[in-house]
């Protein structure tokens, strides 16, 4: 049987793949900003706060975008996935059909 819906069936490992590149680039950013918290304490004077504080934020700040980076990217694959699933779906169900279509047919 051909397999149909290759559009979708791109998309969705698109989707797979983008993920798996959000949650890289989300903890491998949240990282950098955790270590410029600490050296880059010149950036956090510029904004009008102090070494402390401006460390605090930086800190609070990479584990938000590490948190948010990851949900996009879970959110991202779960849809690549979803795809797949509904084309299972509908595959499972074209069987069932032609299955059905087939033990009728022997019954007449």
């Amino acid at each position: 049987m051909k397999k149909r819906f290759g559009i979708l069936r791109i998309l969705a490992s698109i989707l797979k793949i983008l993920g798996v590149v959000v949650a890289a680039l989300s903890v491998l950013g949240g990282l950098i900003s955790f270590v410029m918290s600490f050296a880059g304490t010149d950036l956090f004077a510029a904004m009008g706060l102090d070494s402390v504080s401006g460390i605090f934020v930086g800190i609070l700040g990479s584990f938000v975008m590490i948190v948010a980076g990851l949900l996009y990217a879970v959110m991202l694959y779960g849809y690549g996935e979803l795809l797949m699933l509904m084309i299972s779906i509908e595959e499972n169900t074209f069987r069932t059909v032609t299955l059905l279509e087939d033990v009728t047919k022997e019954e007449k």
